[in-house]
């Protein structure tokens, strides 16, 4: 089959496409004929292999991850003894970064346990853009904030895929949410419903003097200090990504300033594929909808995580793996 394989750490030039053997599932596992993966934070880390620390996990001196791409939409091909709740023919979806990753490829097995129907309205592409970054939206604003009707929300990183779920999951407890990103997303961010936008190279909404009710961070480039300056007495800040030594000092911190301040720093550990179905209910009713910016065959998988480098992506990036045939 062909897979996107990384056998070193460096730049973009380290994916490359190549045949690798098919896998087969073990008894617990479902093997996935992949049509979409989405693009994520997690290829420039292992791409990379920074910061440093990582390695103790991915490897040393060359990734054990060969093949990235933690979101998957696709068809079961085969099923282990001991699976029950799919069927081959079926359309499913995942996030495989509880630690299988292998999305950029014809093949990949997932557990049963981490695989979900398929939402029926949808698209391979539209789904691949669901698992990792939706539940990273949903997990933040409805299991770690209990956010609640009326309350004034900002999201920092606001026009990717976690920025665009977050939004719409928050219009449905009519939330004021204003969205930050750069220069070149602000129209997009309007046409979004952003009740107000903020270009993060013009204003900083650390030192705006505005507060807030919650802030969900997709980019953590600011001290925990600064943003607790920026909520509500009894608001929360969520660290969800971004520059590792801001996340670690938010965490350092949290107690320090819940005790001082009456406000809550926290960092959101994902829990891959929890909720996804729930998340799946709100996309069949039409609650949510994806937002994909723009789709790239699996040869051009390195140019599509090029483009989210450079942070130009509108929505969620996705590569498209089954030729354009088999694309529904």
């Amino acid at each position: 089959m062909r897979a996107i394989v990384q056998k070193k750490y460096g730049g973009l030039e380290v994916f490359q496409i190549a045949e690798v053997e098919k896998p087969t599932p073990k008894d617990d596992e479902v093997l996935v004929r992949v049509h979409a993966a989405g693009v994520n934070d997690w290829e420039l880390g292992l791409m990379a292999g920074r910061p440093l620390f990582m390695r103790l996990f991915i490897g040393l001196f060359r990734p054990k991850i060969r093949i990235p791409g933690c979101e998957v939409a696709g068809i079961v091909e085969a099923v282990g003894q001991d699976v029950t709740r799919f069927q081959p023919g079926k359309k499913v979806y995942s996030d495989l970064s509880y630690g299988k990753f292998g999305a950029f490829a014809d093949y990949v097995c997932v557990k049963q346990s981490e695989l979900s129907h398929m939402p029926t309205n949808m698209s391979f592409a539209q789904a691949a853009a669901i698992p990792h970054a939706g539940l990273l939206a949903l997990q933040g604003l409805k299991d770690l904030a209990g956010i609640r009707e009326g309350q004034s929300l900002l999201i920092n990183g606001a026009g990717g895929g976690v920025g665009t779920i977050g939004l719409q999951f928050a219009k449905q407890f009519r939330c004021r949410v204003t969205g930050v990103d750069s220069e070149r997303k602000q129209e997009y961010m309007h046409l979004l419903s952003f009740d107000h936008v903020i270009d993060y190279e013009k204003e900083d909404f650390a030192k705006s003097g505005k507060q807030y009710d919650v802030i969900l961070d997709n980019k953590s480039m600011r001290s925990p200090f600064a943003c607790a300056a920026a909520l509500n007495a009894g608001g929360i800040y969520m660290s969800i990504g971004g520059n590792i030594w801001r996340v670690l000092q938010c965490a350092l911190f949290k107690k320090w300033i819940a005790w001082r301040h009456n406000k809550r720093i926290e960092v959101l550990g994902l829990k891959p594929n929890r909720g996804l179905d729930y998340l799946t209910g709100l996309v069949e009713s039409g609650k949510i909808l994806p937002a994909v910016d723009k789709r790239y065959p699996l040869e051009q998988t390195a140019e599509a995580i090029e483009r989210f480098q450079a942070a130009k992506h509108c929505g969620k990036i996705v590569v498209l793996v089954a030729e354009p045939n088999q694309q529904q």
